[in-house]
């Protein structure tokens, strides 16, 4: 950005009473939603404007004026519509011009002769456009402008002018007077300037005036203050929008063993030998932490009113205690998450804080429970770890580590989101690939089938004690029914699988059969005594090390821990295998004991697919493997002997199965539909069998769907329900 200007003497003051006469004309032309976003371009509390304004100084380009950095800044959707908004009131706009600034300001007749102008990027706005060229023909004039709206921003013929009238006392109210007066007084400064100015292609044109003049508002309001009743107003509104109950997670900042929510910088240390947790402050609460530097995840909720039971089955340790609000508007300490707010009032609050891994054992984490409450006795609702006997002076006591917290690592490590881990006893690497669907003769790299993104399915396995350790990083075949069913044929098999989405699935299988899977807490009516055993004592109910008790129970099952070290030694060796997905298992249509559809008003055939239900099963038949063949005909592939088995057969043999299961893999896609036609066909029951090979046959028949779909409709609508 340009150097400051110096405003030659007197110029501003001779430009005062004309910019005087303009401001009340100007300023009721100036629409409220952008003259309120202007307004709060020195506000930077203040939520952005309609049109998203941030409050900052415009940052300048190289070689750029500050009128059109500060212009660029507000972004084109401001500056067209105030351009429209002035635009016939500028063009007859009766102005003086003094003579002060025909002076200062050189004419028409210094136009140079021959000029050049690049335009750089894409489209610009028409104010954009016309300051460009206002600085190529006229160098330094928009400069004066930016100096002349900022020194008589101060004049004191003016100042009265634009502070807004006292009776306003919203925010929005109070904002938008405090844009449109200074974006006015911008205006007013810009017109005489550049008329006198003049230029071919420029001439006194609104375009240029409101494009300078946003450009020395921007910069101005950006380092200006607000108005004085702009702060009451302000937190009177972020009070009125200020919705319980308020919740949100991110960390803090943990310095010398604590962090804080506070409403200020707190000094001075906290003493925590009371509840050996966490105590008011001045300004704010303190909480006392295992780990001594760093961030520490902390999740705040802000409720309505006391919650209606404690939570401590998560936590090792629970304290609540009274904290008068000075103020309001407390935040975590150096928190990544500054936008969470305490209510932004004062007023007495009951904090209740829950602390877990203080001890290093596992995961540290909080949680900070806030509702306006009248002053009470600290509480301890729980109390569970050794660090907080430290603190309060108390014996240490000899916690003992459930058995399953022998896998809290696996919360920190590549499988901590989402993963399959299955163990099978007795078995080779090569049995256990097979099984998966892998071929044992195609090893590809671990790391390059993660970073491919191409949703493909894969495995990497490990020889281990007593049989073979499978790992899939986020994937989930494992947990399926058909590759269980498989495995366990080569070997006794457990496993588990988990997701982000804290959706999981525990199953055991013997024999090629699968014994029980299912969520986690949720299997029913196992009879199997080995099975029975591994669950034995674990209490999935509790949310407290749920996936390490689920893998506690595939060891116990199995007789192989689950080590940090295999999964090192994986990822060391980078060899995984792909996997060959099984098809989708065939289920039939739900169906209401009046004989239609459970699920009505969707299918191929919109609502009238739920007329299907009432068409013979032999009709039905027939219409899915008429989709089928019309897939295959479009497809150009009926002749293929493998396909064509299956048509002739109306069943899957071992080499249509493996060739519709290679279809689902990436690589292998291009009949992904016409397999899924055929497959669903073979379903065994006739209507879900014709809705799906029907569904299939609508993206993949190509001109011939649409005439399949007709003959289906017109089977559906001849055969209406029983009355």
């Amino acid at each position: 950005m340009e150097e400051h200007t110096e405003v030659p003497a007197g110029l501003a003051d001779a430009l005062a009473s004309v910019v005087a006469d303009l401001i009340p004309t100007l300023r009721g032309r100036i629409p409220h939603g952008p003259a309120a976003a202007l307004g709060r371009l020195g506000a930077p509390d203040a939520k952005p404007g309609v049109f998203g304004l941030q409050a900052g100084r415009p940052v300048a380009r190289r070689g750029e004026s500050a009128a059109l950095s500060g212009l660029r800044s507000l972004g084109d959707p401001v500056s067209e519509r105030l351009l429209g908004a002035l635009e016939l009131t500028l063009d007859a706009l009766a102005v003086s011009i003094p003579h002060e600034v025909e002076v200062a300001v050189p004419g028409p007749d210094a136009t140079p002769q021959a000029f050049g102008f690049g335009m750089i990027g894409g489209p610009s706005a028409e104010t954009v456009t016309a300051v460009r060229l206002l600085d190529q023909l006229r160098p330094g004039v928009s400069a004066l402008i930016v100096a002349l709206v900022e020194e008589l921003a101060g004049h004191e013929a003016l100042v009265s002018l634009l502070e807004p009238p006292s009776e306003l006392t919203g925010e929005e109210e109070l904002a938008a007077a405090h844009g449109a007066a200074h974006l006015a007084l911008a205006v007013a400064v810009a017109a005489p300037v550049l008329r006198r100015a003049g230029a071919p292609l420029l001439a006194g044109t609104s375009a240029a005036v409101v494009g300078v003049a946003l450009g020395a508002v921007s910069a101005l309001l950006s380092a200006s203050p607000m108005p004085p009743a702009y702060a009451a107003a302000l937190l009177a509104k972020r009070r009125a929008e200020y919705v319980l109950p308020v919740s949100a997670s991110g960390s803090a900042e943990v310095r010398g063993h604590r962090f804080t929510l506070a409403e200020r910088s707190v000094l001075g240390e906290a003493d925590f030998s009371g509840n050996g947790l966490a105590v008011a402050i001045p300004g704010g609460v303190a909480v006392r932490t295992g780990q001594g530097e760093g961030q520490v995840p902390v999740s705040i909720r802000i409720l309505e009113g006391a919650p209606d039971e404690v939570e401590l089955d998560w936590w090792d340790e629970v304290v609540e205690f009274s904290w008068r609000a000075e103020r309001g508007d407390a935040t975590l300490s150096e928190s990544a998450s500054r936008h969470l707010r305490t209510p932004p009032w004062p007023g007495d609050f009951r904090v209740r804080v829950h602390a877990i891994g203080r001890d290093g054992e596992e995961r540290e984490r909080y949680e900070l429970m806030l509702w306006q409450g009248p002053p009470g006795p600290d509480i301890v609702h729980k109390r569970g770890d050794r660090l907080g006997s430290i603190v309060r002076g108390e014996p240490v006591p000899d916690i003992v580590a459930p058995p399953e917290a022998a896998y809290r690592w696996i919360r920190g490590s590549l499988i901590g989101e989402a993963a399959t881990v299955t163990v099978v006893g007795d078995a080779s690497p090569a049995e256990v690939l097979r099984a998966f669907g892998a071929d044992p003769a195609e090893p590809e790299s671990a790391q390059e089938l993660a970073s491919a993104f191409d949703l493909d399915p894969w495995v990497t396995v490990l020889p281990v004690e007593g049989g073979v350790l499978a790992a899939e990083f986020n994937g989930f075949q494992g947990s399926l029914r058909p590759v269980l069913v498989s495995l366990s044929r080569e070997g006794r098999t457990a496993g588990l699988f988990w997701n982000v989405n804290a959706v999981t699935r525990l199953s055991f299988a013997d024999n090629g059969t699968v014994l029980a899977s299912s969520e986690l807490g949720h299997a029913e009516d196992i009879t199997d005594p080995e099975v029975n055993r591994a669950l034995a004592g674990l209490d999935f109910g509790s949310y407290r090390d749920r996936l390490e008790k689920g893998m506690l129970a595939v060891e116990r099952y199995t007789g192989y821990r689950l080590r940090k070290e295999d999964l090192d030694r994986m990822v060391e060796e980078d060899v995984a295998y792909r996997i060959l997905p099984h098809l989708p298992e065939l289920y039939p249509e739900a169906r209401d004991p009046d004989g239609s559809r459970a699920f009505p008003g969707h299918g191929p055939l919109g609502a009238d697919t739920d007329r299907l239900a009432f068409v013979p099963e032999e009709t039905l038949r027939e219409l899915a493997w008429q989709a089928a063949s019309a897939v295959t005909e479009h497809a150009g592939v009926a002749g293929d002997p493998v396909i064509a088995a299956v048509l002739t057969e109306r069943r899957f043999g071992p080499e249509a199965e493996l060739a519709a299961r290679r279809s689902q893999l990436q690589d292998h896609r291009e009949h992904a539909w016409l397999w899924q036609a055929l497959h669903n066909a073979t379903n065994p029951d006739p209507l879900a069998a014709a809705i799906g090979s029907l569904s299939a046959a609508r993206y993949a028949a190509g001109p011939r769907g649409e005439d399949l779909l007709e003959h289906a409709r017109r089977i559906a609508r001849e055969s209406p329900p029983p009355i």
